[in-house]
């Protein structure tokens, strides 16, 4: 994998983003580019290639298509699709890297530079997908400033996302449990019935002590994050689609529609009418 690696000092030049939306049988045209271009999916599978190299991108994951670099689908998506993407040029001559050239420590051997991964998938918080949301919005909008924004915005974005990069790869603590293998499996399955005891038989865990570890490495039980997963699904089908509340309960993994109500309050402080009703008042105010 091609890591490129770039100055914090010089923002980067937006040139244009936007969103695909599309049912089924979408296959990514080929093209080779004089931009760069950071996808990131919400929603479906993009099947899509670079240097030979087949992805399979589900919900929360990324990839960077390098410029002057040949990209293509590799097969037609079977589902529901959904990404955020943004075309920019770089202020310096790319410069890549390893993993094995990676510093071992970053903010002391490049102080003045970050990291941004070919592909990989973001485990931690929310700030990528508001931030993306924030650049397409700012790129609606037209005014003397606007550029200089846009420049800065999605120069934001890009550290954020290579922020959580760097510090996942820096990180010299263990995992026993293969944590981020087994977020990356909920996140991939999180539509079906779950529970721990089927979790802990794909990892060959004994149920009782994968639960007991996961808490203690992470601070939370993994029923609460197989719910937080869920939760953002269905904020992204509330705000997307015209999904009723029963359909997205059950799109999103609640067998139990008023344990989906209980839940989404829990973490959203809100039920998911009052969720759906703020952001589309908080749309029309914006325009």
């Amino acid at each position: 994998m091609r890591h490129l690696m770039l100055p914090c000092g010089q923002p980067l030049t937006f040139l244009s983003s936007g969103q695909l939306v599309k049912n089924k049988n979408f296959l990514h045209p080929k093209r080779c580019l004089d931009s760069f271009v950071l996808i990131y999916v919400l929603k479906g599978t993009l099947n899509i290639a670079q240097y030979g190299i087949q992805y399979e991108l589900g919900p929360t994951q990324f990839i960077l298509l390098h410029a002057d670099t040949e990209h293509y689908g590799w097969q037609e998506s079977s589902e529901y699709l959904h990404y955020y993407w943004v075309h920019f040029h770089i202020p310096v001559s790319p410069v890549y890297i390893s993993k094995e050239q990676y510093p071992t420590d970053i903010s002391q051997a490049l102080p003045e530079k970050y990291i941004v991964p070919e592909t990989g998938t973001l485990t931690h918080g929310k700030r990528v997908p508001v931030l993306f949301s924030q650049l397409l919005d700012i790129s609606m909008r037209r005014y003397p400033a606007s550029e200089y924004l846009l420049h800065y915005s999605l120069t934001a974005l890009l550290l954020e996302l290579a922020g959580e990069f760097s510090s996942r790869l820096l990180d010299p603590k263990e995992d026993p449990l293969h944590i981020y293998k087994i977020q990356d499996w909920i996140r991939r399955n999180f539509q079906q019935s779950l529970t721990v005891g089927q979790i802990a038989e794909i990892f060959h865990y004994n149920p009782d002590y994968l639960s007991s570890n996961y808490r203690k490495l992470t601070g939370k039980t993994l029923t609460q994050y197989i719910n937080s997963v869920r939760i953002e699904s269905a904020k992204n089908l509330l705000t997307t689609t015209d999904f009723n509340l029963k359909e997205i309960a059950f799109y999103c993994g609640f067998s139990d529609e008023k344990y989906f109500f209980k839940v989404f309050k829990q973490y959203e402080d809100m039920t998911p009418s009052e969720f759906k009703g703020a952001f589309f008042k908080k749309k029309e105010v914006s325009q």
